[in-house]
């Protein structure tokens, strides 16, 4: 996966420019990668411990539906609020976060490729963008069920590693993922 590899490279060299880096900063140098990259972030965090505290699903679902809505209207530049473009941390602990990642992006390059790359792309890009909006709608609503918002969250994380990596086998698995979760959740809440 030598896409998450440049990303890291990218989030580095924004990293170098100063004692902190913004949040506007890393997209400047994200690119074209940033609606993938920042799906995958979010997607981590909401399988995190962070996750779980009460309010998060709620918060990690309006995110998504920010990013992901974005990538279904097919815009090109990704926006986000002033607010959020202004937040920053203190480069040092980006790069010590960019070390950490480097070795699981290592991993994931052993197991995802690029393959059936059209999947990832135009029309079925939008496609993936609309289905990560969905299943963020999901989460509000299993927030209160204990590992409930694991389900969903664990189909946007997969679309959005198909997104970084170009690898459509991977969205054909992560579409199959979300179908079963979606179906376990309802026959949960109904």
């Amino acid at each position: 996966m030598r896409e998450f590899g440049k990303i890291l490279d990218q989030m580095e060299q924004a990293s170098q420019e100063g004692e902190s880096v913004s949040v506007a900063d890393v997209q400047a140098h994200l690119g074209s990668h940033a609606f993938a990259s920042t799906l995958l972030l979010l997607g981590v965090l909401s399988l995190s411990p962070i996750g779980d505290i009460p309010g998060a699903p709620t918060v990690f679902s309006l995110f998504f539906v920010l990013v992901a809505g974005q990538l279904l209207l097919g815009r090109d530049a990704f926006w986000l609020p002033g607010f959020l473009r202004r937040r920053s941390m203190k480069a040092a602990r980006l790069r010590k976060a960019i070390g950490v990642a480097r070795p699981v992006a290592r991993f994931l390059a052993q197991i995802i490729r690029p393959r059936l790359t059209w999947l990832t792309r135009g029309p079925y890009e939008r496609a993936i963008g609309g289905l990560c909006v969905l299943l963020a709608l999901t989460l509000p609503f299993l927030e209160f069920v204990p590992f409930g918002a694991t389900v969903p969250s664990s189909a946007l994380t997969l679309f959005a590693l198909a997104l970084v990596a170009r690898d459509g086998l991977l969205a054909a698995l992560a579409l199959s993922a979300s179908g079963f979760g979606l179906y376990l959740i309802a026959s949960v809440l109904l």
